[in-house]
């Protein structure tokens, strides 16, 4: 049996492959990341439009750190990340939040930015 990629699931997949070609490792496994000090998780994306031939995607990308924000160094490992992934998948904006997912029952510090993808569709010949 054959199991056809979504155009959601290409999206998901464009936005890592974006990230692996400026040098960044993301997950899409929200436990693989763990324990790491700081990961990028790309998280399922939101149909934003709808085209004849197309459609856009927002894809939520986290940038999470895996020990507690409690001193100098592990803040600015977090942003740097951060400010490179955004840099990597041209986000203008990114915002701090908590995430829980995976292993993990406590919330960890991450900062979450959003990536937008336009795909078209795949015709047959």
């Amino acid at each position: 049996m054959t199991v056809a990629t979504g155009i959601a699931s290409r999206a998901r997949a464009a936005v890592a492959a974006e990230l692996e070609l400026a040098g960044i490792t993301a997950v899409t496994d929200s436990g693989a990341g763990h324990p790491a000090p700081a990961w990028v998780l790309v998280g399922l994306p939101s149909l934003t439009a709808r085209g004849l031939a197309s459609s856009s995607f927002s894809v939520p990308v986290y940038v999470i750190s895996g020990d507690p924000l409690n001193d100098e160094h592990a803040v600015d490992r977090l942003y740097a990340l951060a400010d490179d992934t955004a840099l990597a998948l041209s986000a203008d904006q990114y915002r701090p939040t908590s995430w829980q997912g995976g292993l993990n029952a406590e919330p960890l510090p991450a900062i979450e930015l959003a990536a937008t993808v336009t795909l078209t569709y795949e015709t047959e010949a």
